[in-house]
């Protein structure tokens, strides 16, 4: 039976991970920093162990005495649009890259067929985004969370040229769910549509609705990871819904679909700003890798969303 250890179980991407390592059998380590584990019950084959990334050694020991078949590194210090990194940049340097070479280092003198998948980001590829973005679109840092992400990549790069190991980055677009922070742009929509159809004089206020963004399925993506580890472990893949939205165009259609005017909901604190062109993610490698691609549109994940307001 395939063991399999998922760092950063309590939160969105390694619950998700978790869940669809045990729909197929394996049997899977939660490792989380808080005291139990949030969403995936302890069973026989699911085990939950407390564990700080920012203690290499920990993470070190987990590994020796697991001897997983795949580490799925879900974990990372991240904050949504306009999160300062610079008060916990050392903090998040251990957990969002030294982790990542502890993890290759164990492959190395350890366990060369271990297949690790990590959770990297599309925050490597510098905004504003136009065009089409694939694997090989050019990145390049534009904050202290990008700069970890960059260094995490190269690390994965390094590991599969010179050491053969199985290792996948996951270049993350937005990607939603009900265990997503409350505090990030879907979750806040679906509350103030849902507090719209409930009061028809309910307001929000955002910062701007003037941006692009492709938004998908937490859930869909992290079972398309599982694809990856088990098809495809030594590749770099995008990860993302394939369809591009103007934000001011997804809140009035999203409003329409309910028969409500969004302008009559929802106030901006910034003027209208011209976002140029917009930008397209590829899905062709991933699709040519495991014969699969999101499905789960931005309305379905809206819905779920106001289903547990």
């Amino acid at each position: 039976m395939l063991k399999a250890v998922v760092l950063g179980v309590n939160g969105q991407d390694g619950s998700y991970v978790a869940e669809a390592l045990l729909r197929r059998g394996y049997v899977v380590v939660g490792a989380g920093r808080q005291p139990v584990s949030r969403y995936v019950g302890n069973s026989e084959s699911f085990r939950y162990q407390q564990l700080d990334l920012e203690n290499s050694a920990d993470l070190s020991a987990l590994l020796h005495t697991e001897r997983p078949d795949s580490v799925f590194h879900a974990a990372a210090i991240h904050g949504a649009a306009g999160f300062s990194y610079e008060p916990v940049f050392a903090a998040m340097a251990s957990v969002n890259v030294i982790s990542v070479h502890t993890i290759l280092e164990f492959a190395r003198k350890h366990k060369p067929d271990l297949r690790v998948v990590y959770a990297n980001s599309s925050k490597i590829f510098p905004g504003p985004l136009t065009g089409v973005i694939s694997e090989t679109t050019p990145y390049a840092a534009s904050c202290l969370y990008s700069i970890g992400k960059i260094a995490a990549l190269e690390l994965i790069r390094h590991y599969r040229s010179h050491h053969r190991i199985a290792a996948a980055n996951l270049l993350l677009f937005n990607h939603e769910s009900r265990r997503r922070p409350a505090n990030f742009f879907v979750p806040t929509l679906a509350r103030g549509l849902a507090g719209a159809l409930a009061d028809s004089r309910h307001t929000m206020t955002v910062k701007t609705l003037d941006f692009y963004a492709d938004w998908s399925s937490a859930e869909e993506l992290m079972d398309i990871a599982v694809d990856i580890s088990e098809r495809a472990p030594a590749d770099d893949f995008v990860l993302a819904s394939g369809v591009t939205w103007h934000g001011r165009e997804a809140v009035r259609q999203l409003f329409a679909q309910h028969g409500l005017d969004y302008s009559r909901h929802v106030s901006e604190t910034l003027p209208p700003q011209n976002m140029g062109d917009s930008f397209n993610v590829c899905l062709d490698h991933l699709e040519r890798s495991i014969g699969r691609r999101p499905s789960c549109d931005l309305a379905a994940i809206v819905d779920d969303l106001m289903a547990t307001n």
